[in-house]
């Protein structure tokens, strides 16, 4: 009687880029140990119980700073502390509903953050919270330089803003009687126009002049992303532009630092920080931009020799992580594809079953993000139109999908009810050791840890479904036995097959997986068979494989040949 091993760690495989047919495994991972390869159940989640709960609305971000955990839902920013959850409101944002993208500044003075629309800093000494506006003095020109000045003696002047505002001061620096710099020592608020800029002196310094330029973050929409190097933030737009804030200042940003990729005529959709590059992500195009030092506008200078054709089909995509990015990429010449950025050349990570799911996509809404547990490190993609999340894990080079039984739409299209739904933590940060989530579908903040065995109570649906085996033979085979080998734990697998390429199944028949030997009887027949192992109780798994004993038919039922006619 011959005995196959059917693996429990099974590929994604598609014909027609959805996730009903082929072999796929959902809710774990893979580990290799001893030559082979064992399916491990993912880590769960628990609801963190705050002493202000957040409401039950669209999340857009999370992120761990200065010994706060601040979280962003329904464009209110809340400020939690992970060592008693008490959780207090620290300011509202403006603008259409999205993700945030956040970063500390230099020395960490500031978190700042945006949402597309605008920008946000919280000082990191007082806690304040503001949002950047363009009303403050950014930079002075020098004109004329006079003679005369010393810098004992020279002093400058701006006019008032508006009432309400502040007024601007400076200081004068002089060389051999010239004025070369004024430096900005109060920025002033409530400026509506540049205000003038009087020079004097009580000496014999005479005919100055200089100009001012108001702050300029930019008000024309942002792409996704935010990236810091060398002391500055910064922020892309659309058309290509890449800002700098003032060295180590986020709340004064000179309209004239930026810089423009220019390699390509596309858009730009994202930026993100790489090694020691500032990367530009166009629509079909990706840039590299270097700190130059330039001392007047941006610092960055382009490094020409490092662009690449492959651009990227949603900012939200890009995840920089351990000296590498992975994102969705695109181009003009090939379809969609996800790639990872090691120093500076792509590789394509996704297998041609992940592209095809990918080119089902309209790409509308994605989120992702990376995290590091038990020593794998996990690129986690959620492509919501789709209704499913897909986990590359870097260590084993494979992929698998990863569901949350919450409230949503079920494979037939109704909605309104508990179904598996993509994984609905789309936002990570890391508090020390402990791993924190936020839910975009209803704010719920959770803590992962492989530790827990369900999703905040929730069964997590463990499940390994098999490509379809023949054994070499179309003939019908006999199947006597089944065993499911791995750890010996207290839950239940449910088995189940198709015998006619996944259209219809069999019942679901339970295995015990704590017995000496977790097996089943008397599986029927079939030419050509599928097969899917599920379980759902709350406990750890780490599986191998399923052990089949089956015998292959020898006698076939036939049909009747045609009658030969006789001859007349």
């Amino acid at each position: 009687m011959p005995t196959e091993r059917t693996p429990l760690t099974q590929p994604i495989e598609t014909r027609d880029g959805t996730l009903t047919k082929d072999s796929k495994s959902v809710n774990g991972y893979f580990e290799s140990r001893d030559n082979k390869r064992e399916f491990i159940k993912r880590p769960g989640l628990a609801t963190v119980t705050l002493d202000n709960p957040l409401p039950s609305s669209d999340g857009q971000g999370i992120y761990y700073y200065n010994g706060y955990i601040y979280s962003v839902v329904n464009n209110t920013v809340y400020k939690t502390n992970p060592s008693t959850n008490a959780t207090t409101t620290v300011g509202t944002i403006t603008g259409t509903v999205k993700q945030c993208y956040f970063t500390p500044s230099f020395l960490g003075t500031y978190l700042f953050f945006h949402n597309q629309t605008n920008g946000y800093l919280i000082n990191g000494s007082t806690g304040a919270f503001s949002q950047i506006t363009n009303d403050k003095v950014a930079v002075v020109t020098i004109l004329t330089g006079g003679t005369g000045y010393t810098d004992a003696t020279a002093s400058v002047t701006f006019s008032a803003p508006p009432s309400g505002g502040t007024t601007a001061t400076g200081t004068v620096q002089t060389t051999g009687g010239v004025v070369t710099n004024i430096t900005i020592t109060n920025p002033g608020s409530g400026y509506v126009t540049a205000p003038t800029v009087t020079i004097t002196d009580s000496g014999s310094g005479v005919n100055a002049t200089a100009s001012s330029l108001l702050s300029y973050f930019p008000t024309t929409g942002l792409v996704a992303g935010v990236a810091f190097l060398d002391a500055y933030v910064f922020v892309g737009t659309p058309d290509g532009r890449v800002y700098s804030c003032n060295v180590g200042d986020p709340t004064i940003w000179n309209p004239l630092d930026y810089i423009t990729a220019e390699a390509e005529s596309d858009q730009s959709v994202a930026i993100c920080k790489h090694l020691n590059y500032v990367m530009n992500f166009g629509q079909w195009s990706l840039e590299f931009f270097y700190d130059n030092a330039n001392p007047i506008d941006s610092p960055l200078a382009a490094a020409t020799s490092y662009k690449v054709e492959i651009g990227c089909a949603n900012g939200d995509s890009v995840v920089p992580f351990e000296q590498t990015v992975a994102w969705i990429g695109t181009s003009l010449s090939n379809g969609k594809g996800i790639f990872l950025l090691d120093g500076t050349g792509p590789t394509r990570i996704s297998t041609a079953y992940i592209d095809r799911i990918l080119g089902n996509s309209d790409m509308s809404k994605v989120t992702a993000y990376s995290f590091k547990m038990n020593g794998h490190m996990f690129y986690v993609c959620s492509l919501h139109d789709l209704n499913i999340t897909l986990v590359y894990d870097f260590n084993e080079k494979m992929w698998n999908q990863w569901t949350m039984y919450a409230v949503g739409t079920d494979t037939s299209g109704v909605t309104g009810i508990y179904a598996e739904q993509y994984f609905r933590p789309s936002y990570f940060t890391k508090v020390n050791n402990d791993y924190y989530l936020l839910d975009d579908d209803n704010g719920t903040m959770y803590t992962m840890s492989d530790l827990y065995y369900t999703d905040a109570g929730a069964p997590i649906y463990y499940r390994a479904v098999s490509d379809i085996v023949d054994s070499g033979t179309t003939k019908r085979k006999f199947y006597q036995r089944l065993e499911i080998v791995g750890d010996k734990v207290g839950a239940i697998m449910k088995v189940r097959h198709t015998g006619n390429d996944y259209k219809t199944w069999s019942n679901y028949r339970s295995v015990d997986l704590s017995k000496p030997r977790a097996q089943i009887y008397l599986g029927g027949a079939d030419r050509r068979r599928a097969w899917e192992f599920l379980c759902t109780d709350a406990v750890p798994l780490r599986l191998d494989s399923a052990e089949i004993d089956f015998k292959i038919g020898e006698i076939e039922n036939e049909a009747m040949q045609p009658t030969q006619y006789r001859k007349s």
